[in-house]
């Protein structure tokens, strides 16, 4: 599959590793890097749905409680999908770029609306 730079209004910043193939997916960023942050996110279930996790690693282990509560995507800096968050996030079915390399960015700021494309081995991301 190839990669357009643009999708609906959307722009390519990157690629990572796609954990399962569920075609393109809406959110709004939100870099969490604590279990703290976390924990204040899964105190509102209605904006879990609309949030596209950014965070460090994909082995942070504290970002998978909040799976099964499908969030509207996860994207890490590190991390494979054969980790502890890639598996437990297959069988979610949660839409998942690990490792994401930016190219134009330097990074995902809290609040950017955010399209996961998740339809093979490569994720790919793009901001508005």
């Amino acid at each position: 599959m190839t990669m357009a730079s643009e999708i609906d209004g959307y722009t390519y910043i990157g690629q990572g590793y796609s954990v399962v193939p569920v075609g393109k997916h809406e959110g709004i960023a939100m870099n969490i890097t604590t279990p703290q942050e976390m924990i204040k996110l899964m105190s509102d279930p209605q904006k879990i749905k609309e949030t596209v996790v950014v965070t460090p690693g994909g082995t942070t282990t504290f970002v998978a409680p909040i799976l099964y509560r499908k969030p509207a995507g996860i994207v890490t800096y590190a991390g494979t999908p054969e980790s502890h968050l890639g598996i437990v996030g297959r069988n979610f079915r949660v839409p998942i770029v690990m490792t994401l390399q930016l190219e134009g960015v330097d990074s995902i700021p809290d609040g950017t609306p955010l399209l996961l494309e998740c339809e093979g081995k490569l994720g790919h991301v793009y901001l508005k």
